[in-house]
């Protein structure tokens, strides 16, 4: 099984399968999003997500980014605020390109990526349960997928980022 890691870095990193820099809204730089698809993980700070996140013919995008502080402790999946927020992204009337929930373990909720081509950053429920960050990503690490059908919220081996559809 193939995984998929990003990280938000300073610099490119030479051995990343896809990667692209990050400006804040007003134009500064942000540093860059990298992502690997292999199994180990690649860098300390790199977080799993789901493997269709990652395009290396995406285009540019407008990101949210929810990366919560390890050190404060992280949030379980099954915890109200995280269920909600999965929810609200599948009943949103104007769905993002793509959506990944970030792993570091199988049962903790280490952040978000919300991809959106056209339309508002502030618009990602995952920003209601941990700070997000809006920045804009340029050409070649995200791409689009369609959501699930239905609220796929209960558990399925916590193997995978959500919205993995597949049991």
């Amino acid at each position: 099984m193939s995984r998929a890691w990003v990280a938000l870095l300073d610099a490119p990193a030479p051995d990343a399968d896809a990667q692209a820099p990050l400006e804040e809204l007003d134009g500064r730089q942000a540093g860059w999003l990298v992502a690997w698809l292999r199994r180990s993980k690649p860098v300390r700070t790199a977080r799993r997500a789901d493997p269709r996140l990652i395009d290396r013919d995406g285009a540019p995008a407008l990101l949210s980014i929810v990366w919560p502080d390890r050190d404060r402790g992280l949030l379980a999946f099954d915890d109200l605020a995280v269920q909600h927020a999965r929810r609200a992204v599948l009943a949103a009337a104007s769905p993002p390109d793509a959506v990944s929930t970030l792993l570091v373990d199988d049962s903790h909720f280490a952040g978000s990526i919300t991809v959106r081509r056209g339309g508002d950053a502030d618009d990602d429920p995952f920003a209601r349960v941990e700070p997000a960050r809006a920045l804009r990503v340029g050409a070649g690490v995200v791409g689009a997928f369609p959501l699930p059908i239905g609220p796929v919220i209960e558990r399925h081996g916590s193997a995978q980022p959500w919205p993995w559809e597949r049991f």
